[in-house]
């Protein structure tokens, strides 16, 4: 473009900034301030011409405003746009969104996060005094007298990758956490004080901090779960004090047969008027089936000791003041090759039993890849998830699974995903008496075939 042209375009543009009177007031480093005064005004458009002019190259640096690598007409237009109200700029700010410093899960109230250069945030969080925190992250908060606030702001909350909550164990402070604003989770965390550093640009977060000890309530213990119905009054299960070390209480329980869940309940519970408000020591997460591990405060997990341990008795040993267990047996945990591509039917067949190994897919004879059940006797909806054989030497449902991308799928074929997401459904209104599901475990697809067929 020639000088003269450009000098033309540059009095016209003036002219038309200049008719609006207008100015908005910027903080350092906005776009728009060209010149830095402060605010965006047309001398900033008086800056750009300046330099596509050769007349003064001065604010050469900041005259880039639509960040595409070159100082042209358009950095004029995005100045324009900033004037007359069409720019809305990309929020700068972090707020720690959930149950930190006192905190309820409010979409108008968070801890804001402080910045030098805009990529990297900290702030210094404390949860709550007992149980588990949850948190996420926002870079706006809704306005307080918005009846929409969580959709107001859906855009622009994130949080930890993965499955259900991300808990936040010792193991873990001090390493990077991945975060993403896609299918995000809740950050859980025990009770403690702990300082939150956010890479906003690599979307990592690193915690450090101490959890604070727990001191459990209640000189005594009793187990609840399957060997009493987990009733709140029965109180024929209780745990034995160590004639030596005051902290450490043990139980043995006898007649154990199929799937046995257990949390220990604090004497002082069977006292309350909601018996499950009171203090527990449970597992971190739910179905947790180790034999020896750590104990959280609060009513949180169940722990689980599958069936295909094939236990008849357990000892358990609990140390209140390091919130340790261990549990010896004559049971142990099954043998099961974690890279063994075993797969079985688990849903509406076998009740979802995490034990019952009774429906295997039967691996083809020319394609390793392709696996394939029989199910005769189908009758009603018809719900399943495909589970890896590993599962069954663990925590089941932590495991590995071909699962639906949506609850309740039914259609005859299609994809899998993986992970344990939703199930699928062949409705009773199919009107099948046998399913022949065949799976490839490569391409992620699956197909039925049945005498069923979809209702009209």
């Amino acid at each position: 473009m020639n000088k003269k042209l450009l000098k033309s375009l540059c009095a016209i543009v003036l002219a038309f900034v200049g008719i609006f009177a207008i100015s908005h007031y910027a903080n350092a480093g906005v776009k728009g301030d060209v010149n830095g005064d402060g605010s965006v005004t047309a001398a900033d458009v008086t800056a750009i011409y300046d330099i596509l002019l050769g007349n003064n190259n001065d604010y050469e640096t900041t005259a880039d405003v639509n960040g595409d690598g070159s100082i042209t007409a358009a950095d004029v237009t995005f100045i324009y746009d900033i004037l007359l109200g069409n720019y809305v700029p990309e929020p700068t700010d972090v707020y720690i969104l959930g149950e930190v410093n006192g905190n309820s899960w409010d979409p108008a109230v968070g801890v804001q996060m402080t910045t030098e250069d805009g990529k990297i945030f900290t702030a210094t969080i404390t949860t709550k005094e007992s149980g588990f925190s949850y948190f996420g992250f926002t870079k706006m908060l809704a306005d307080a007298e918005s009846e929409t606030g969580w959709d107001d702001i859906a855009s622009y909350r994130f949080g930890a990758q993965g499955d259900g909550n991300y808990l936040v164990t010792e193991e873990l402070l001090n390493t990077e956490i991945p975060l993403t604003a896609e299918n995000y989770q809740a950050i859980q965390m025990a009770p403690g004080t702990f300082t939150l550093t956010l890479d906003l640009e690599n979307m990592k977060l690193t915690i450090t901090g101490e959890f604070t000890p727990q001191e459990p309530s209640g000189n005594g213990w009793y187990l609840i779960g399957t060997p009493n119905n987990w009733s709140a009054s029965d109180k024929s299960y209780p745990f034995v004090q160590d004639a030596e070390n005051e902290n450490v209480y043990s139980i043995h329980v006898d007649n154990v047969s199929g799937d046995f869940w257990f949390k220990i309940a604090a004497e002082g519970n069977y006292d309350l008027a909601d018996f499950w408000s009171g203090d527990f020591l449970s597992a971190a997460t739910d179905g947790e089936s180790a034999l020896s591990g750590n104990l959280v405060t609060g009513n949180q997990g169940a722990f689980c000791i599958p069936g295909s341990y094939n236990c008849t008795y357990l000892d358990i040993t609990i140390d209140v003041e390091n919130l340790t267990y261990t549990i010896t047996t004559d049971g142990q945990e099954p043998q099961v090759d974690p890279e063994a591509a075993d797969w079985y039917l688990v849903g509406t067949n076998n009740g979802w039993s995490t034990t019952d190994m009774s429906y295997p897919f039967v691996q083809d004879a020319t394609n390793p890849n392709i696996y394939s059940i029989h199910v005769d006797n189908v009758s009603g909806d018809f719900w399943f998830k495909i589970a890896a054989g590993s599962n069954y030497s663990g925590s089941f449902w932590s495991g590995t699974f071909l699962s639906a991308a949506t609850d309740g799928e039914s259609a005859l074929s299609g994809n899998l995903v993986q992970g344990n997401q939703g199930a699928f459904c062949i409705p009773g209104s199919y009107n099948c008496t046998y399913l022949d599901i065949t799976i490839d475990v490569e391409n992620l697809t699956y197909s039925i075939s049945t005498d069923g067929q979809p209702a009209n």
